[in-house]
């Protein structure tokens, strides 16, 4: 049998570029790349602030959900209880929390507005006062210190108000005045609780208020930097196929004929084997990680305020790492394929590499078990589908030895 054709070393050997040549066209292959990244980016900022609260919604139905097991729980019922799902549906839909309050009776009720602090944009205290004077002349509602009456150590108390709208007129003159905050003024609250004969003329009662917990930002460029990043991310995912065509055509022209076969044969694996680790980590598995760190802070008795920059940076490295370790099979056949592992290896060392998968597993995903165990289980049946390529792949020409590889 005549013996196979073998591949030149020299890979430059019937080229005619020289080496300033060969380094004029990665530049222009560079250009051309950034010039697609930046039309990429420019469609990509249309659509950046969809983005950024589409990523929001796994917290938000996450926070909603823990917030109605929390307060299904302290009102005495079973929040795994089937019987109990419409009524934490309706929670949870709603965004609806629970809150005891102290109904004051109307008989002791003595505040007035002149028993309200204002916050306003008048620098004038008179003319402010005056004028708050003439708003409750017009019926202004004076529910304007129920929002604030909470700062006090006091007990929350929950004032009647008087159920007439508010006069459109009024309202234009508070606008005007850009009332931003109203609280009791303490001597006035002293003197209301002190006309309570005894506290068990406070009447307890049970309502629910909407409390939609978001991300929250603590610098004021921290929205834009997000929607910028937001915007780059779907740039280059728009103009990716453009900028690994341009790579790639600058790569390729190095590279014999059955070496290029393997990218177009592997690259389509590799990318679905990514694609299948994002979407696994972003649908799947960051629902539960934000349900169990949820629940942690909650059993710390941690208020939960998350900050935009570290959630959006959460979610994009979480699905990132999937992404990177599913490419496991394919490191495992390169591998194999220039002779450093064979595949009796991998078999003989499966229990030492359940133990490296779960310990890189540990690393590429945050503190907690639900995500490690969510990327090594998946990563040890890769592994098994690693062994399987390397052992039923049939070689063809294989990279710097004489082997046939399947190309």
């Amino acid at each position: 049998m005549d013996r196979l054709a073998q591949p030149k070393d020299d890979l430059f050997e019937n080229s005619t570029m020289t080496f300033r040549e060969h380094l004029d066209e990665l530049r222009h292959s560079l250009v051309r790349a950034v010039l697609w990244l930046a039309a990429g980016l420019v469609i990509g900022l249309l659509f950046a602030d969809r983005v950024v609260l589409f990523v929001q919604s796994p917290l938000q139905t996450a926070i909603r959900e823990y917030m109605a097991d929390r307060d299904l729980f302290r009102l005495g019922y079973d929040p795994m209880d089937p019987a109990n799902a419409p009524l934490k549906e309706f929670l949870a839909t709603n965004a609806l929390v629970w809150e005891i309050i102290y109904d004051v009776p109307d008989e002791y009720q003595t505040l007035t507005m002149d028993s309200l602090v204002l916050s306003s944009n008048v620098n004038d205290p008179a003319s402010a006062a005056g004028t708050v004077e003439a708003t409750v002349k017009s019926g202004v509602d004076s529910n304007l210190s129920e929002a604030n009456s909470k700062e006090k150590s006091q007990p929350k108390v929950e004032t009647d108000s008087a159920s007439e709208d508010r006069n459109p007129e009024a309202d234009s003159i508070l606008e005007k005045l850009n009332f931003t905050q109203g609280s009791i003024k303490p001597v006035e609250m002293a003197k209301l609780l002190q006309s309570l004969p005894d506290p068990s003329v406070l009447k307890p009662k049970v309502q629910l208020r909407q409390n939609k917990t978001g991300l929250s930002s603590l610098k004021m460029e921290e929205p834009f930097m997000i929607w910028v990043k937001a915007g780059l991310i779907v740039g280059a995912v728009l103009a990716s196929p453009m900028i690994f065509y341009h790579l790639w055509s600058f790569i390729a022209s190095g590279l014999h004929a059955h070496e290029r076969r393997y990218v177009y044969i592997y690259l389509p694996l590799s990318v679905l084997l990514f694609s299948s680790g994002v979407v696994l980590a972003f649908f799947v598995v960051l629902n539960y990680v934000l349900t169990f760190l949820l629940a942690f802070n909650g059993s710390l008795d941690v208020a939960i305020e998350p900050r935009l920059t570290y959630y959006v940076n959460f979610v994009l490295l979480l699905p990132l790492g999937f992404g990177i370790a599913f490419q496991l099979p394919l490191v495992m056949l390169f591998l194999q394929r220039i002779g450093l592992f064979e595949t009796e290896a991998y078999v003989s060392s499966w229990r030492l590499a359940v133990l490296v998968i779960f310990l890189v597993s540990m690393i590429l995903t945050p503190a907690d078990v639900t995500s490690m165990f969510a990327m090594a289980v998946p990563l040890v049946f890769l592994y098994g589908l690693g062994i399987l390529m390397c052992k039923f792949i049939p070689r063809g020409r294989g990279l710097g030895t004489a082997a046939y590889d399947p190309a």
